[in-house]
């Protein structure tokens, strides 16, 4: 059945286009095929390549990132609306930093922290203490993280691990590690509760034996935001209150925090409604990522799936915190949604199914449990098909974007070529042989 599939293609590639078949024949014991396998070396991935030559023409498999070697599939459609994965990280390269201090905060770019990094950034700056960040994720921290962990928890969760080994390699004095209970969900009644992972990743760090002989070095303050910036102060002059810093201090450090993270919040929020209306207004599809934020972003996790759909694909991307805060009465989607990501993710939902332009892609995790009961409720939140990628630490990208190209197509947006019912041109249907 996928042989007809792709000769149905074929024909229909060839008959909006009138382009020239590459169709090699039937005698294949008369080319000349020759394989090798190497190391790529161009980034940190280091990854394991197979390179395979026919007939001269080269073609590579193996790789994560498919910058060097595999170049993006022809296309007919392009994005119009901007790069807002590209916009989020200018934001983020923005954020203050204070020169020199004391001594340094290692902030590890895992888990929550991709999502509060602008709060974080804002907060120490205030004080006057420099942050470093971990590295991006790639296959050393991803598998040093895999090999620390005592329990088996989820990917994201193991890659958290390698993060702060990470940083207790580039000699920071403390790592900020918060114990984070719950989000601002805003006036909706409730809870909006982090993971239990998530909630509880101060203390599965400690107990790795690779991690315990740093644990003095870990700074662990238990933050409710659901009860706004009075608890926040507290605990954080709690914690900081042992490094010296006064209570006064460390208490104007958390509104200048929260004014940040609220404005980097505006931005994207605003990016996202510049985007929905450029969609409006060209009647182009575009596609809704819903998923935790580390699901999202981290490149290393998620094989930069995201990003190759709009650089590979030409589909017009919306990350779920462009249209979403999680503030937002969702009692039509789902009343009783205690867990943060939850309510954000049947939000996203709930304004893709307004569009019928916007088709859903829900980017999960394996081993997770909240997402396995949320994605039946996200499927009900859409009203229409959705794709559902789930991540569990595999490095190559092949059968992800297998399964991207299947939905994409059924959603009439990977074939561009179609939307045209002009026939080429007589002399391109005379030059070129006929496809039966």
């Amino acid at each position: 059945m996928g042989a007809i599939g792709m000769a149905l293609i074929a024909r229909q590639w060839h008959q909006a286009t009138g382009a020239q078949t590459r169709f090699r024949g039937y005698d294949l014991h008369k080319l000349e095929l020759s394989s090798r396998d190497f190391v790529c070396k161009a980034c940190s991935n280091l990854c394991d390549m197979k390179e395979f030559s026919i007939e001269g023409q080269k073609s590579y498999w193996g790789d994560k990132c498919s910058d060097k070697f595999r170049k993006p599939s022809a296309t007919g459609r392009k994005p119009v609306i901007e790069d807002l994965f590209a916009y989020r990280d200018q934001l983020l390269e923005a954020l203050p930093n204070a020169a020199e201090g004391k001594f340094r905060v290692g902030l590890p770019r895992a888990m929550a922290m991709l999502e509060h990094q602008p709060f974080w950034r804002r907060y120490f700056a205030e004080l006057g203490i420099p942050t470093v960040l971990s590295p991006v994720t790639d296959p050393r921290i991803s598998a040093a993280g895999i090999d620390m962990a005592v329990a088996q928890p989820c990917y994201p969760v193991q890659v958290a691990h390698g993060h702060v080994q990470a940083l207790v390699n580039q000699g920071v004095d403390y790592i900020l590690i918060p114990n984070i209970a719950d989000a601002d969900s805003g006036d909706n009644p409730g809870t909006a509760h982090y993971c239990p992972w998530s909630q509880t990743l101060p203390w599965v760090l400690r107990a790795a034996p690779a991690l315990e002989p740093h644990a003095n070095k870990f700074l662990i303050p238990t933050l409710h935001f659901r009860l706004g910036p009075a608890q926040i102060k507290k605990a954080l002059a709690e914690t900081m209150g042992r490094l010296g810093i006064k209570r006064r201090a460390s208490d104007r450090a958390v509104d200048a925090a929260f004014t940040e993270q609220r404005s980097f919040q505006d931005k994207l929020i605003e990016a996202g409604r510049r985007a929905i209306a450029k969609l409006d207004e060209t009647g182009e599809p575009g596609l809704v990522l819903a998923g935790r934020v580390y699901n999202i972003y981290d490149r290393g996790v998620n094989c930069d799936i995201p990003r190759k759909l709009r650089h590979r694909y030409g589909a017009n991307v919306i990350p779920l915190d462009f249209l979403v805060t999680g503030r937002e009465a969702i009692a039509d989607a789902g009343s009783n949604m205690f867990w943060i990501s939850g309510r954000k993710i049947l939000e996203a939902a709930r304004q893709a199914s307004t569009r019928p332009n916007l088709h859903l892609v829900y980017i999960t995790n394996f081993k997770c449990g909240p997402d396995s009961y949320i994605k039946h409720f996200a499927r009900e939140a859409a009203g229409a098909p959705l794709l559902i990628l789930q991540f569990d630490g595999h490095g190559n990208d092949a059968g992800y974007m297998t399964r991207c190209e299947a939905y994409l197509d059924s959603k009439g947006i990977l074939r561009c070529y179609q939307s045209s019912t002009m026939p080429p041109p007589p002399e391109a249907q005379a030059a070129q042989p006929a496809i039966q």
